[in-house]
C-alpha cells in the first residue's frame, strides 16, 4: 500500500551487493535496495498495521511478534554480511517512505561510511560466562541449630559464603573479559540476563561482545580459552556482523507526516 512505511535493515557505502533473488525480510516482504549520495540501504516495505508509531509501540510488547521480527531482521543483516560490509540498523528502524530513507543516507552518509570502514575486515564475537552450580554450592551444616545464637551464626556464615562466591565469580569474569579484549579492536559489555531469559540454572556473570580483526580469530579464541577459569562455564558465539558496535537510532514511521 502507498502508505506503508519503509523498513531499513542496514546501510553501506559504494555499489550495493547483488542480493539473491527471493530474499525476504520482516513480515515476509521482499528485500530491495535504495541508492543515494554514494550510499545504499537494504529495505523492504512493511505493513502500516504493525509499523506506524502507535502500532509499533503496542507490537513491541508482544514477545512472540518481537522474536519473529528480530529473527527476520538479523537474517537479512547476516545475509548482507556474506556479500559486503554493512552498517546494521537497530531493530524496527522505519521511515515514512523511500524519500525519507534517501534523505537519511544524505544526512548520515559520512557517519555511516565511517562505520562501514571501521567494520571492514572485522567480525563480532560474543562471550557469555556463567557461574557453574558446583562452583558455589557448599554443604550446609548438618542438623538443626542448637540455639538462637547458633542459628544467627549459621545465617552469617551462609551470607559470607555467598559474598565470597560472588567475589570469586566477579574476579573470574573480569579476568575473562580482559583476556577476550586482548586481541579485540573494541569491546562492549551487555547487561546480564536472568536465568528466566537464558534458560540456564546457573547465573550469568559476563555478557561481552568483541570486535575481532580478520586473521586474529584463532589467537582471540586461544586467549579466551586461557582466560576461562574460576569455575566459570564459558560460551563463545560468532562470527557475527558487528551489531553491538553501532547505534543508528530508529526513526518513527510517523515522523514528518
Amino acid at each position: 500500500m502507498a502508505d506503508d512505511p519503509t523498513y531499513v535493515y542496514a546501510a553501506g557505502e559504494g555499489d550495493p551487493p547483488e542480493l539473491p533473488g527471493g530474499l525476504t525480510g520482516v513480515a515476509d516482504r521482499p528485500l530491495r535496495v535504495i541508492e543515494a549520495h554514494g550510499m545504499w540501504a537494504a529495505v523492504s516495505t512493511v505493513p502500516s498495521t504493525d509499523f506506524t508509531q502507535d502500532a509499533l509501540q503496542e507490537r513491541l510488547e508482544d514477545l512472540a511478534w518481537l522474536a519473529t521480527t528480530a529473527r527476520a531482521h538479523h537474517d537479512v543483516v547476516d545475509e548482507l554480511g556474506r556479500w559486503t560490509t554493512p552498517a546494521p540498523m537497530a531493530l524496527a528502524t522505519v521511515y515514512l517512505d523511500d524519500d525519507r530513507v534517501r534523505a537519511m543516507l544524505d544526512e548520515r552518509g559520512t557517519e555511516l561510511a565511517g562505520i562501514v570502514r571501521r567494520f571492514r575486515g572485522h567480525t563480532e564475537w560474543g562471550v557469555k560466562a556463567y557461574v557453574a552450580p558446583q562452583a558455589t554450592r557448599e554443604p550446609e551444616p548438618a542438623g538443626r541449630a542448637a540455639s538462637g545464637a547458633d542459628y544467627l551464626r549459621r545465617r552469617r556464615a551462609a551470607r559470607d559464603r555467598a559474598t565470597d562466591a560472588d567475589s570469586v565469580a566477579h574476579d573470574a569474569a573480569e579476568r575473562l573479559h580482559e583476556a577476550a579484549a586482548t586481541h579485540a579492536a573494541d569491546t562492549r559489555r551487555h547487561r546480564l540476563h536472568a536465568p528466566a531469559l537464558t534458560g540456564r540454572s546457573d547465573r550469568m556473570v559476563l555478557n561481552g561482545a568483541y570486535l575481532v580483526p580478520a586473521g586474529d580469530e584463532d589467537r582471540w579464541r586461544a586467549a579466551v580459552d586461557d582466560g576461562g577459569d574460576g569455575g566459570l562455564t564459558v560460551e563463545i558465539t560468532g562470527p557475527w556482523v558487528p551489531y553491538s558496535f553501532v547505534a543508528v537510532p530508529a526513526q518513527p514511521a510517523e515522523e514528518g507526516r
